[in-house]
């Protein structure tokens, strides 16, 4: 389709918007050296063509100078398109060009230049720029603006109304080569870059179905973009993973954030994986009754307003394509975000396995180059096809590039265990569950994670790991360390809490690790007697409820339990009479001492005693006789006991903190919100700016209790104040150093 067939200029001109005309440095050139960057290029010198348009590639002389590369009319008339005069673009050689005193600044110059109304000295001064080869960096703006009425007039008065357009592509490489000149100059960029799109648009109209490159400023929309979008809906063709990415890219409601710059190569490789697999060949739109219009006003006051249309429709913000971009971006965008800050930090870790960890499983695999091999490599080798594995953890730990030889920060240990985690392995311990950071000098545990791995551990999980613990010490605490008692404790915590698939394959690794590592016990009765009688009491009923939850207490669990009551300076002989509590009401306990008999006496409470077991009953295969069936709990007791977890879990946990830690005392996260954060960051960035230095112990209790995490909020925090203030809030690892002057500006 041709210019003529989409293009309609406007019955009435209008005036033109303005072409300000800048005084920069004043150029000076001696009219002997017309050539001011290297000689122009050569070309035999001709004549101008009808209505004295000088074709691209040509020559022709103007006096004694020679204007080299065409593109320019030369002649004695050439009417204005708007009717007024003569064209403001035309060179006429008989107007006098005064060389012996040329205006080099433009200072005669007016607001809109016409070569026939300029003065002498400033046609001396613009035919030395174009016989020079239109090359010259340091001249007036007003220049550049004279030369590029004549394209305009070329491409929206001669070639609408029949010349060949085959000069196009060639006109748009020139206004690109100019942009690239003086492009600083706002008012030519605008002009010179909506002429383009106007080139543009009549280059997509040819059928050209290629996504517009992703260059330049953004908030300017191609009309390539518009146009292929519109013969996509036209079509019915689905729109691919490269059209989308254009699309969400100048789409002017949706912004890209910093992850989706500074990772600009993942972003569209994960955009691309992720706008497959969500809309398959691509989403397909539909074409809506508003049509692809195009106004355009010309720089030359001898032209104005003209407007194109065509038959395309319109659906660069279609709502339905639209939302699921911006979807689709904002998706992206948050799945890059640690990796991000991590470059931000580190601008040479990209490829590092330390990066690697920050990706998204979709990267993950071409991120780690050879070191991730490896790594793979030693991880497969360990398992051997076995569902877990005890492994020295110095081994593992020597494929990881560590700050501090020989010692693991908390930061490290949680890269390397969501590395591990995207390609499908678990790691005991991990700080992200609870547990510590791996010792180089002891051992760790790989396992195959089950699918669904939560990224935090439940309430449950956590009471049940606890548990764990404090049974593994007790069970140390006399020398004896039974695989089996602390194996059977953690089956009535599976089948208490109701673990799915994935934390029983957690908790089953947590427990190799619990029974290859040498409890610490160091201070343990220290840290018991700070509880309070209630607390020691709930911890109990707890434990007895989680033993008699299958409805059968066997006697290595009331062993188990009976060390567990003198660690917490409980009443050993209360074991029995908590058991009985927690299996009365149609739960069989069996009896682990002697037990009389005797007839009931009128208005007691009595037992009745239970039948001889079968083989195949509930009792039966509590002692080894087969599957347990029919076993009746009451369901009330169990639920209000497993209610109680978190206050469990909670207890538990402060028997195991460092005596060292310090005491939270963090304001509310409420207040003013500064720098964009939200309340949380707000109050951490308010607490921390109260000092110039923060031990990272301290800086994770000030996290801890308003629930974030320390490492992303200092790169929260550190985002906030590169977009505010352009440096980091706070630096360093061990300590935290704060920059009083960037939170004082972050808090204005």
């Amino acid at each position: 389709m041709g210019l003529r067939d989409w293009f309609k200029r406007s019955a009435s001109a209008v005036a033109p918007a303005a072409a300000p005309v800048t005084k920069p440095t004043p150029w000076v050139s001696p009219p002997s050296a017309p050539a001011l960057t290297g000689p122009p290029p050569r070309a035999e010198v001709g004549r101008p063509g009808r209505g004295g348009w000088v074709p691209p590639g040509s020559a022709v002389a103007v006096g004694s100078l020679t204007l080299p590369g065409g593109m320019l009319y030369v002649g004695r008339h050439l009417p204005a398109a708007n009717g007024f005069g003569q064209d403001p673009a035309l060179i006429d050689p008989r107007l006098p060009a005064d060389f012996r005193r040329p205006d080099w600044a433009a200072e005669t110059v007016g607001y809109w230049p016409a070569y026939c109304d300029i003065t002498p000295g400033a046609r001396a001064a613009y035919l030395t720029w174009l016989a020079g080869g239109r090359r010259e960096p340091n001249v007036p703006i007003s220049w550049p603006f004279l030369f590029f009425y004549g394209l305009e007039r070329r491409v929206l008065v001669d070639t609408a109304h029949g010349e060949d357009s085959h000069e196009l592509p060639a006109i748009a490489a020139e206004v690109r080569r100019l942009l690239e000149i003086y492009g600083e100059s706002a008012s030519f960029r605008g002009y010179a870059t909506r002429f383009l799109q106007l080139l543009d648009f009549s280059a997509t109209s040819t059928g050209d179905l290629t996504p517009p490159p992703r260059t330049g400023d953004r908030w300017e929309v191609p009309m390539t973009l518009r146009t292929g979008l519109g013969e996509l809906a036209v079509t019915g063709t689905p729109v691919s993973a490269d059209w989308a990415l254009a699309w969400a890219y100048y789409h002017p409601e949706i912004y890209s954030r910093t992850p989706a710059t500074r990772c600009a190569p993942e972003f569209d490789t994960l955009f691309r994986t992720r706008y497959a697999a969500q809309h398959g060949a691509g989403l397909t739109v539909r074409a809506t009754k508003k049509v692809l219009q195009f106004d355009y006003r010309s720089a030359s006051a001898g032209i104005g307003r003209a407007e194109v249309s065509t038959t395309l429709p319109d659906v660069l913000t279609q709502a339905v394509p639209s939302k699921k971009l911006a979807a689709l971006v904002e998706e992206c965008t948050t799945s890059l975000d640690a990796y991000s800050r991590y470059l931000g930090r580190n601008p040479d870790g990209r490829g590092t396995l330390a990066a690697a960890a920050l990706l998204p499983p979709e990267l993950t695999d071409s991120a780690g180059g050879e070191d991730l091999a490896r790594l793979s490599s030693f991880v497969d080798a360990a398992l051997d096809g076995q569902a877990s594995a005890v492994i020295d953890a110095g081994e593992l730990l020597a494929f990881w590039p560590l700050a501090t030889p020989g010692k693991v920060a908390k930061a490290e240990a949680i890269a390397l265990a969501q590395l591990l985690g995207v390609r499908g392995i678990g790691l005991e311990p991990d700080v992200r569950h609870g547990g510590p950071v791996p010792d180089p000098s002891g051992a760790v545990v790989l396992f195959r994670a089950e699918a669904g791995q939560p990224a935090s551990p439940s309430s449950e999980y956590q009471a049940a790991a606890l548990l764990m613990h404090l049974a593994s010490a007790v069970t140390a605490a006399d020398g004896h360390v039974s695989d089996a008692e602390t194996s059977h404790l953690m089956a009535h915590l599976e089948t208490a809490l109701g673990f799915d698939a994935a934390e029983r394959a957690r908790l089953h690794a947590h427990l190799r690790w619990l029974l290859a590592t040498p409890v610490k016990l160091t201070g343990l009765t220290k840290r018991l007697a700070a509880l309070d009688q209630g607390q020691r009491e709930n911890i109990g009923d707890f434990l007895t409820t989680v033993a008699a939850t299958d409805g059968f207490v066997t006697p290595e669990e009331i062993t188990m339990l009976t060390k567990v009551f003198k660690l917490l300076g409980l009443d050993p002989a209360s074991v029995y009479s908590r058991v009985h509590a927690a299996t009365t009401g149609g739960i069989r306990t069996a009896a682990v001492a002697p037990v009389t008999v005797r007839a009931a006496a009128p208005g007691a409470h009595a037992y009745a005693i239970p039948p001889a077991p079968s083989p195949g009953s509930d009792l039966g295969a509590a002692r080894g006789g087969g599957a347990a069936a029919g076993v009746q709990l009451d369901a009330a007791t169990v639920a209000a006991k497993l209610a109680e977890t978190s206050a469990v879990a909670a207890l538990l946990g402060s028997i195991f903190t460092d005596d060292d830690a310090p005491k939270p005392t963090p304001p509310p996260a409420t207040g003013p919100c500064f720098a964009g954060l939200d309340a949380a960051h707000s109050t951490l960035l308010t607490v921390l700016a109260g000092r110039d230095s923060w031990a990272r112990a301290e800086l994770e209790v000030e996290c801890a209790a308003l629930g974030l995490l320390p490492d992303g909020a200092v790169d929260t925090l550190n985002e906030a104040a590169y977009e505010r203030v352009g440096d980091p809030f706070v630096d360093g690892e061990d300590p935290i150093t704060v920059d009083p002057g960037v939170a004082q500006e972050m808090q204005a």
